[in-house]
């Protein structure tokens, strides 16, 4: 079955998810035919074999089959055996995963928007005169610094390093927690009120769909969860792609800032 799925997740990449048939040809031997001797068998003669994609590979999409392809073998067999029981259908694992990934878009920005404060408190500090340059380099800078601890957690996992003292502290990191970072509001407390003038990108629109999960993709990751899929295992998987996801909607609108800010004179 899992040689199967992944010939059929090879297909789906390629090409729309439907069957496809071929017709193989059986040599027969006749009495009046030498020894290992085959005709070519016609079309009505020839047995035909339908070669059609399993219910989860036809099910999966876009970022759903993206995440699916980064997920380890073993939980790749788990979702495809769970499918092909009956327990769950392809449409519960294309909405699980996607409900993963969207979960980590909004952990990624959120832990990146506190990463940003606590990299760049003199920004906050002076708000009123941060230029478009400094916005812009900021957020460069702060990218830069996630992707980095990203690809040490992804070194750690291959390694087995999972649980290491290494690996939570590249997690602290990632939360903005790194040593020597100024505390979120740190050294604000008695000083001049805030400036209201927003000087992050990480500004989250609660309307945008890439980070709202809908009612079928969370009673999907229930029925998942329910079934013995470790949800977890998903997030592991999905925090690369969606860290991806976050440092483009970031640049877009840290690019949006820094155009207001110009036009204004900053």
């Amino acid at each position: 079955m899992r040689d199967d799925l992944m010939d059929a997740l090879s297909s789906l990449a390629a090409a729309p998810a439907v069957a496809a048939t071929k017709t193989t040809s059986t040599a027969q031997g006749t009495a009046g035919s030498p020894a290992g001797s085959a005709t070519t068998a016609t079309a009505s003669a020839g047995a035909k074999d339908t070669l059609s994609l399993s219910p989860l590979a036809a099910s999966l999409k876009g970022p759903s089959l993206d995440l699916f392809n980064k997920l380890k073998q073993n939980e790749r067999a788990l979702l495809g055996d769970l499918v092909d029981s009956g327990k769950i259908t392809g449409d519960d694992v294309n909405n699980a995963l996607m409900s993963s990934l969207k979960q980590a878009r909004r952990s990624s920005f959120a832990t990146g928007s506190m990463m940003f404060e606590t990299q760049n408190s003199n920004l906050f500090a002076r708000a009123d005169s941060v230029t478009a340059d400094e916005i812009l380099q900021a957020t460069d800078n702060t990218l830069a610094r996630r992707k980095e601890l990203v690809s040490r957690l992804g070194e750690l996992e291959k390694n087995g390093q999972g649980g290491s003292d290494d690996y939570s502290a590249v997690l602290r990191a990632l939360s903005g927690m790194e040593p020597g970072a100024d505390p979120r509001g740190s050294g604000r407390v008695n000083g001049p009120p805030r400036s209201t003038r927003i000087v992050s990108p990480y500004t989250m629109n609660l309307g945008d769909q890439r980070f709202q999960q809908s009612g079928a993709e969370e009673a999907a990751s229930n029925k998942l969860k329910e079934a013995g899929v470790s949800l977890s295992a998903l997030s592991d998987a999905a925090r690369g792609m969606a860290e991806d996801d976050v440092a483009g909607i970031v640049k877009e609108q840290a690019s949006q800032m820094a155009d207001a800010m110009q036009r204004n004179g900053g």
